[in-house]
């Protein structure tokens, strides 16, 4: 999937941008036959796409990536070069959210939310 470079990094919490990584991840993970093994799906193995020289905020294409698979009804296997940091803060909002039981819907409203704070 390619990424958009954000020279000016509040430019990313537009929605436009956001519906496009989303619309992008999801494209990229839906199933297509050949991928399907059974009725059991492989696992997308990421990181921080759209990050580093990109100027995307790791967080927030670390949940894109993590609603995107989930609409695509697909495991998500999130690995991050040496930062352990993110990593385990993204294990903890993912068990946060299955434990709340939310839906894609939610996580789409929280970024919507987040996406809207003054000064993003």
């Amino acid at each position: 999937m390619d990424a958009i470079r954000f020279p000016d990094q509040r430019s990313q919490y537009n929605m436009k941008y956001i519906d496009r990584d989303l619309l992008k991840a999801y494209t990229s993970f839906y199933p297509q036959e050949t991928k399907k093994k059974g009725n059991a799906c492989f696992g997308i193995a990421t990181g921080s796409w759209g990050c580093g020289v990109f100027n995307g905020d790791r967080q927030v294409k670390a949940i894109i990536q993590l609603m995107a698979a989930s609409a695509a009804g697909r495991p998500l296997i999130y690995a991050s070069y040496l930062d352990k940091k993110l990593v385990n803060s993204f294990f903890e909002v993912h068990q946060y959210l299955l434990d709340q039981k939310a839906e894609v819907r939610d996580l789409y409203r929280y970024l919507e939310r987040y996406c809207g704070q003054p000064g993003r």
